[in-house]
């Protein structure tokens, strides 16, 4: 199924000045997540493989949500109540995911993830609503 919600697209491996880009070095990676709008909110998790082990589990009313794949594998397991669409879209390095309202959303691991996750404005509680129906 299909959702207007939910963009995860490969940063490029290049030394070329874009906006997103990955620079792959010997002594490690540059990971040039966003050059332009400015956020407010940066956080870094990590998550394990495991029953029950997930991120998220959750819908916004207005929140926009970018995330940055560091390292691992994971799933994205999301529902679009809207549309009554769901879907599972794998994520792995270099993905760069943006979720946007009224998308209910939660992250697995297939093996260690480390993830950046940012957006505009602070955390409001109050735009956050539990979400498990990712059956």
């Amino acid at each position: 199924m299909h959702t207007d919600k939910l963009l995860v697209v490969q940063a490029p491996v290049t030394d070329q000045r874009l906006p997103t880009r990955r620079i792959l070095q010997e002594r490690g990676e540059l990971a040039l997540i966003e050059d332009g709008p400015e956020f407010n909110h940066l956080a870094c998790f990590t998550l394990l493989p495991g029953p029950g082990f997930y991120r998220g589990g959750h819908i916004h009313r207005t929140k926009t949500e970018h995330f940055y794949v560091l390292r691992g594998r994971g799933v994205l397991l999301w529902t679009d109540p809207a549309l009554g669409a769901r879907g599972r879209t794998e994520v792995g390095a270099g993905d760069k995911v943006t979720i946007l309202p009224g998308l209910g959303h939660r992250f697995e691991a297939l093996e260690e993830l480390i993830v950046v996750e940012y957006y505009r404005g602070v955390h409001d509680p109050a735009d956050d609503s539990v979400f498990d129906d990712f059956s």
